[in-house]
């Protein structure tokens, strides 16, 4: 696995997505996760947008479809993302950026080639500030260790 596998096709880090976090986290979180979606734990799997397996969660995302039908590796190539008329896409990006996540920013900076530093940057950005081990966007509280955050990851 490399770190470009972690680059969210709809623009988010995939190392900050509930379903990867609980695939790699395992434990309660990923109970938690499964049944939020009502499924077994055993479907709850992917790694990463990139390297999607026949098994991976991501094959069911409405983004990744939309995508595939279109020939699009990311939003931003679609000419909705652009006038905004995509539906699909707008109402997750409404839901990251209420979780202090901007979907649309980071697919402007994978567009510059800026993939790099955004991916390092990201990294970093969703770890618990108190046990450094990385979290899904917008944590309020780690399950690893237990804190409380002050701030929305």
């Amino acid at each position: 696995m490399t770190e470009t596998d972690l680059v969210g096709r709809c623009g988010l880090y995939c190392g900050a997505c509930s379903i990867y976090r609980a695939y790699k986290d395992n434990g309660e979180y990923l109970k938690r996760v499964a049944e939020h979606f009502k499924c077994a734990p055993e479907k709850v799997r992917c790694e990463g947008c990139q390297v999607l397996t026949p098994e991976c969660w991501g094959n069911g995302c409405k983004i990744v479809q939309c995508l595939n039908s279109k020939g699009f590796q990311f939003c931003y190539e679609c000419p909705q993302f652009s006038d905004k008329s995509c539906e699909k896409f707008e109402k997750l990006a409404q839901d990251y950026l209420e979780n202090n996540v901007d979907i649309r920013a980071s697919l402007a900076r994978i567009e510059s080639g800026q993939t790099d530093t955004w991916l390092r940057e990201s990294r970093e950005r969703f770890k618990c500030p108190s046990c450094r081990k990385s979290l899904p966007a917008g944590a309020k509280k780690c399950y690893h260790c237990g804190k409380e955050l002050t701030t929305l990851l």
